[in-house]
């Protein structure tokens, strides 16, 4: 599909008389919507219809680098474009790590451009609260098994049994362009300084509309302890919950997940 100008892959699951649950995948190097969501697809599909897609950058979704804003706003309109070109008038959404970040940035966006319901941030700040070390640990990055297998490590707790993963994060890796993306944002200009723009993010996140889930675990090595409820204070639309994971339990324990999704999504009066 073309989506906000860009081919785009998605994944689509489930009944389409279901609630309309999206799921935005993580930002590590060969993420792509199945290695992410694959385990939570299967166990939420009888309940909820689902798409979930492949950001600029990762998978079969074209590899585009913007040079001159954030992530996140490089990123919020080519989702909005999807929305739109599926005919989406409002839905749930899941997200992991950068993808629950991109979640909770477009639940501040002017508009709803998304159509967003309710979401759940599994391990997604937004931004703030993330750890320098975990930071230089996601983007030290060079294709190889190995290097596959301490990623997979980092972001699941551990790579034990998860062969097939490991191999398959590999392979994706070497998607052409994929590698070249993620890593081309590091490119600086010597001969110029650039301040850091202003974010509003916080102040935005504080009047937020929208039912809003901060999913944390306890064992994460990439966030600051307490993530979720230092942003949960800031709206009384927000929630946190920890639970015993790494930085990604939609991989380390996806049926704990699904129980905190179903509990949330199908709770009638966050949508109110």
């Amino acid at each position: 599909m073309v989506a906000g100008g860009f081919m785009t892959r998605y994944l689509e699951a489930g009944d389409r008389s279901k609630p309309t649950l999206i799921l935005i995948h993580d930002g590590a190097f060969g993420t792509t919507a199945e290695l992410c969501w694959n385990d939570v697809i299967a166990e939420l599909s009888p309940h909820y219809h689902i798409y979930a897609p492949e950001l600029l950058g990762w998978g079969g979704t074209d590899k585009v680098v913007y040079f001159d804003r954030s992530p996140y706003a490089a990123r919020i309109p080519h989702i909005a474009g999807l929305v739109r070109e599926l005919g989406i008038d409002q839905a749930d959404y899941l997200g992991s790590s950068f993808g629950g970040s991109l979640i909770m940035r477009a639940t501040v966006e002017p508009g709803n451009p998304w159509h967003i319901r309710r979401a759940i941030s599994i391990s997604g700040s937004g931004g703030p609260y993330r750890l320098q070390s975990g930071i230089e640990a996601l983007a030290d990055y060079t294709p190889s098994l190995a290097s596959a297998a301490k990623l997979t490590a980092l972001i699941a707790g551990s790579a034990t049994g998860m062969e097939a993963h490991v191999q398959q994060r590999h392979d994706n890796s070497l998607i052409p362009g994929h590698w070249e993306t993620l890593m081309a944002p590091r490119l600086k200009n010597p001969s110029v300084t650039r301040a850091v723009p202003p974010d509003d993010y916080l102040a935005r996140l504080a009047l937020t509309s929208i039912p809003s889930l901060l999913l944390a675990g306890a064992r994460d090595p990439l966030l600051e302890g307490g993530w979720a409820e230092r942003l949960a204070v800031l709206s009384p639309k927000l929630a946190a919950v920890t639970i015993d994971a790494g930085h990604e339990p939609n991989i380390e324990c996806p049926a704990e997940v699904c129980r905190v999704a179903k509990n949330y999504f199908g709770r009638a009066e966050d949508s109110k």
